[in-house]
């Protein structure tokens, strides 16, 4: 079977992508430059949004059991707890926590299961050249033998990182922001460290340094270290000393830190590409944009626009959609990086407030958030990416109502987890189609599962979800009390709402949302009728 699209790069995002599209029986390659897999774990943090949406290639159970489990976020200050965000309170996802997991564990797993499908990474295959100016993408490629392949392809991904050959051969413009901060990392064990259910920030007069538990006693961590020496060279990564060293001044008491697993400094920059679609090749991952170590959301970003793009993408080839809904992709996606690089430079900068009044307004702030709930509030959504919305609406941050284009407070299902106990308040959106929520409020209907199943019957290409009898006061906050029709899309984002009104049958269901497909892109204006 000729393979209709080129995944370059084999990281987790270029692996997510191309398991959404093989998923679906897509003839899919994918190369990497690298001859083997990395052994260093890299991005470690997996947070809630996009364990959602893995279980749409059947992973998130593998990734949970591989990782470690975070159940709060910890902020401290010259010594001192000012305040935290419990993702364990999360009311709106089935997965209230982060995991931490070595990214080379993620690119086993993902790697494994895109073998399922019967899709190996040709490693040590490089690209050196893309001619875009046909119907067709035609890409050379140089295998790990030196051997030249010249190959047409449907549509070209580029999932090759920062220093990404696919936006340079495209001439995509990118010019990321320096700054003079630098950051040193590492993985280590930690003895007497602190609470391994938290991801910990510590900030003082001389820097910032963060922990993260991982399995079997082992920390990621992060420190701000000097950007360059006194002659304005490069320093080196930092060793066991700076470490502990930074450790100890930073976040006293916060433990001994054993011979690091690996480490290695890097410089922080912030860039968002131009554009992240050229014709019939698009960008994802870092390869579309970079930021801030902070939050550790970089990672987390490509994945979000690997499931974007690969439902999308997915949907074109196989008929279901028309080619112009792959113009939302860089709409969405483009100011998703933007709003995301926006909020970890705010978190960057927070860290490394100057100052003594300047850091003491931040502790206090700091403080006062956590006290009135506003940290939570706001906070948790931000962390675990159940903020990103496709919305143009304008709103206060701490309001909840659903507009079209916000993520609908649902999951896609994983036959693979055992998720007993955990489906019954919630309902559950298909991957590949268009998925109809019927929501009767909070008050009894006559005649409303009659409703529903005309409703489903008269809509065979749309799966219809009863939300009748699914007691979550969670999800009556965000749907509301009166009688509602929620359309959404396969990645879990509502593409369109109604009121409802039953004694009209379900025809009127029908007509109401007949205009919405799929073919009419992603976002469509509340309907009164």
């Amino acid at each position: 079977m000729t393979a209709r699209v080129l995944v370059v790069g084999a990281g987790p995002v270029g692996l997510t992508t191309a398991c959404e599209l093989a998923r679906q029986n897509i003839a899919v390659r994918i190369v990497d430059r690298q001859t083997s897999p990395s052994i260093h774990s890299r991005a470690a943090v997996i947070w809630p949004r996009q364990l959602e949406l893995l279980r749409r290639i059947e992973v998130t159970s593998d990734l949970i059991g591989a990782g470690h489990r975070l159940d709060n976020v910890s902020f401290y200050s010259e010594g001192r707890r000012r305040g935290g965000i419990v993702l364990s309170r999360l009311e709106n996802s089935i997965h209230p926590y982060a995991i931490t997991i070595p990214q080379n564990a993620t690119e086993r797993i993902l790697a494994a299961k895109l073998r399922s499908y019967g899709v190996e990474i040709e490693r040590g295959t490089e690209l050196l050249h893309i001619d875009n100016g046909h119907d067709e993408p035609y890409a050379t490629l140089r295998s790990k033998d030196a051997a030249l392949e010249g190959a047409s392809f449907d549509w070209v991904i580029g999932a090759d990182g920062a220093h990404s050959s696919v936006r340079r051969l495209l001439g995509v413009p990118f010019t990321p922001t320096s700054t003079d901060l630098r950051f040193g990392i590492c993985d280590v064990a930690v003895a007497d460290g602190p609470a391994n259910t938290a991801m910990h920030y510590y900030y003082s007069p001389t820097g910032a340094i963060g922990l993260a538990p991982m399995r079997h006693g082992i920390y990621r961590v992060a420190m701000s270290v000097p950007a360059r020496t006194a002659d304005g060279a490069v320093p080196p990564p930092p060793v066991r000393e700076d470490f502990q060293h930074a450790l100890d001044t930073r976040a006293p008491g916060a433990g001994t830190l054993d011979i690091p697993e690996w480490a290695a400094a890097f410089d922080v920059r912030f860039g968002t590409a131009e554009r992240f679609r050229e014709g019939r090749c698009f960008l994802v991952g870092d390869a579309a944009h970079i930021m801030s170590p902070a939050g550790g959301q970089g990672m987390n970003t490509g994945l979000q626009d690997a499931v974007n793009l690969g439902w999308k993408l997915a949907a074109v080839i196989c008929g279901h959609a028309d080619r112009s809904l792959l113009d939302t992709y860089e709409t969405e996606r483009r100011s998703a990086a933007l709003h995301i690089t926006r909020s970890t430079g705010v978190q960057l900068r927070l860290g490394l407030v100057d100052g003594p009044i300047r850091r003491r307004v931040r502790d206090v702030a700091i403080t006062l958030a956590d006290r009135t709930g506003v940290l939570q509030r706001v906070g948790a959504p931000i962390f675990s990416q159940l903020d990103v919305t496709y919305s143009n609406a304008r709103r206060p941050a701490l309001v909840s109502t659903l507009e079209v284009g916000d993520r609908f407070p649902a999951f896609a299902p994983d036959p693979a987890a055992d998720t007993s106990g955990e489906t019954g308040s919630w309902p559950t959106l298909d991957c590949d189609r268009l998925t109809l929520v019927l929501w009767p409020g909070v008050d009894p209907i006559q005649g409303w599962s009659t409703f529903v199943r005309g409703t489903a019957a008269a809509l065979p290409e749309i799966a219809c979800v009863d939300g009748g009898g699914i007691g979550n006061n969670a999800l009556t906050a965000h749907l509301g009390r009166k009688p509602r029709l929620f359309l959404c899309r396969p990645d879990g984002h509502l593409l369109m709402r109604s009121a409802l009104d039953i004694r009209r049958g379900a025809q009127h269901a029908v007509r109401t949302i007949g205009p919405h497909t799929l073919q009419a892109q992603t976002s469509q204006k509340e309907t009164t009728a």
